[in-house]
């Protein structure tokens, strides 16, 4: 009964994994930052905003793809869609990183935090390429219904 509710091979694909891959390491990169004071508050204020922002587009991505509502939601192209999550998640992910990295005054704490984001960037990479190589892929044409 519940694998007619639940769509799970979204999460046992590459792209899910990699995407259970940066919520988490980006869920860890908040609570580095949110477990210690920092000094400077517009860099780190905007790298939170970033990474819980981005944690949050990833949950609800999860949820819409395990639940099956792009199925039903077909006048979205998911793939694109997937594609612009991700190169957008690249961009700002990328520069909060590298802003936290030079704000971090050495704090082995904040360092952690721009380095998790780092790695997200990274692993943002390899979706954004997953995603375009998916894009390029002649796709099955719905049958009439």
């Amino acid at each position: 009964m519940m694998m007619e509710i639940l769509f799970l091979d979204y999460l046992l694909s590459k792209q899910g994994i990699l995407k259970i891959a940066q919520l988490v390491i980006l869920l860890v990169a908040f609570a580095c930052v949110r477990s210690t004071w920092y000094n400077s508050f517009y860099a780190y204020g905007f790298y939170e905003g970033v990474t819980l922002g981005y944690s949050v587009a990833i949950v609800l991505y999860l949820l819409l793809t395990v639940f099956g509502l792009q199925k039903k939601a077909s006048f979205v192209n998911w793939l694109i869609a997937e594609f612009v999550l991700d190169t957008l998640g690249f961009i700002f992910i990328s520069t909060g990183s590298i802003i936290a990295a030079l704000k971090s005054f050495e704090v082995p704490v904040l360092v952690a935090a721009s380095v998790c984001g780092l790695l997200a960037s990274y692993l943002l990479v390899g979706s954004v390429i997953l995603s375009f190589v998916a894009t390029q892929r002649p796709q099955p044409a719905d049958p009439p219904v």
